[in-house]
């Protein structure tokens, strides 16, 4: 586990503000956003990918670090630019955005796109007439991946070929290749594979004289779960080894990386407290009042694996294998886990409970009052110097 920031960890322990509140440190991601530009030694243009948690003071974080954000609808479009973020440094990768959304983004002044069908190139050469295209390629391989996203998107080698040359035939500009390795990534050699591919399909370009200027390796850089996973310098020295290896100069192309949970997740945490404790014939199930609904916590449907500790019990109490769920009379507010969560056997209601690294994702997947629980609170921490400026009325009519 990596070491929570002071903010962080104050508030891990915070016995003065009801539960169940949820704490998100915008410095703490900032770190971490910097420690993956300087993993990549600067090779990389780092685009944060908003989905994963589009807080105001993050965006405008990271735009005045001169960092691009990665959007996906009209919503997040304006949330990037009421941020601070330049149109050049908004990228819209949503493979399935209909002409009224890419029309919205175009006349916002984007001009990066991706594409991995006929008809999105053709919709693109309609709507966003000398676009920056790139061309996402499947990645099949599902190994390593909490959350595997082959099937949905992506081309083949051979379509990502015909692709680009009706891109650059329809008045576009294909400049680049892209992948998504699958989300929470523990393997990097995924990411090797995924180059060794894109290389091969790069030449078969060439020969059309279509130069392939950019690589976007996707998400898929982990947070701190359950699950050990390898630092984020351990990535990047797999991924530049494997382009170095595969694109030598002077073919190299400039890298893109789109994270969301490599730079947030390790910066919110949950904080609940134990509603009951319940013997069952199958084991002993232990209640919190912050649960998948209501927190948002819909990753571990997903594979994602919590870790949860219990602060008012020392290190070293004696434990016992436990289920945890929410609050909700729902089977489904229940975490899963292909382990087993350990709870202090002297665990009573009113007890504290701490779930990690859920600054991804859970800020805006709370459903709202389902089973007439509220979502939880949201309390970010803005370091000073990092709070969302108001933008002057010339950049908020962009």
């Amino acid at each position: 586990m990596r070491t929570p920031s002071p903010w962080l960890a104050r508030a891990a322990t915070d016995r003065l503000r009801p539960t169940p509140f949820t704490a998100f440190d915008v410095g703490e991601a900032v770190a971490a956003y910097d420690r993956l530009v300087a993993a990549f030694e600067e090779r990389a243009r780092v685009q944060y990918a908003v989905k994963a948690r589009p807080d105001r003071a993050l965006l405008a974080a990271l735009a005045r670090r001169g960092g691009a954000l990665d959007v996906a609808s009209p919503g997040e479009v304006q949330q990037a630019l009421d941020a601070g973020c330049s149109p050049e440094d908004i990228a819209c990768s949503n493979v399935f955005a209909d002409a009224q959304e890419l029309a919205f983004a175009r006349q916002k002044g984007v001009t990066v796109f991706t594409a991995d069908s006929i008809a999105m190139v053709e919709r693109l050469a309609t709507v966003c007439p000398e676009a920056l295209v790139f061309v996402r390629i499947a990645h099949e391989d599902t190994a390593g991946a909490a959350q595997p996203l082959a099937g949905r998107f992506g081309c083949s080698e051979d379509e990502a070929v015909r692709l680009a040359l009706l891109a650059a035939r329809s008045g576009l500009r294909p400049v680049g290749l892209s992948w998504h390795v699958g989300s929470q990534q523990h393997d990097p050699t995924q990411w090797e594979r995924a180059i060794s591919r894109a290389a091969r399909i790069t030449r078969r370009i060439r020969r059309h004289n279509i130069t392939v200027t950019h690589l976007n390796l996707g998400g898929g850089l982990p947070g701190t779960y359950r699950r050990n996973v390898p630092p984020v310098e351990t990535y990047a020295r797999t991924i530049l080894t494997a382009v170095d290896r595969h694109f030598p100069h002077p073919h190299q192309p400039r890298l893109v990386l789109e994270p969301g949970r490599a730079v947030v997740a390790d910066a919110g945490i949950t904080v609940t407290s134990v509603k009951a404790v319940v013997e069952r014939l199958c084991g002993t199930y232990v209640v919190l009042d912050a649960g998948l609904w209501n927190a948002g916590l819909l990753d571990n449907l997903g594979g994602i694996e919590y870790r949860v500790t219990f602060p008012d019990h020392p290190e070293g109490v004696a434990t016992g294998p436990v289920t945890l769920c929410g609050p909700t009379c729902d089977s489904l507010d229940t975490f899963t886990t292909d382990g087993v969560y350990q709870a202090p056997r002297a665990l009573a209601p009113g007890d504290r409970a701490v779930i990690w690294s859920t600054g991804a994702y859970c800020s805006t997947s709370t459903l709202v009052g389902f089973n007439g629980y509220p979502p939880v609170p949201q309390h970010v921490h803005v370091p000073p110097g990092e709070e969302a400026k108001e933008l002057p009325d010339q950049r908020q009519a962009h």
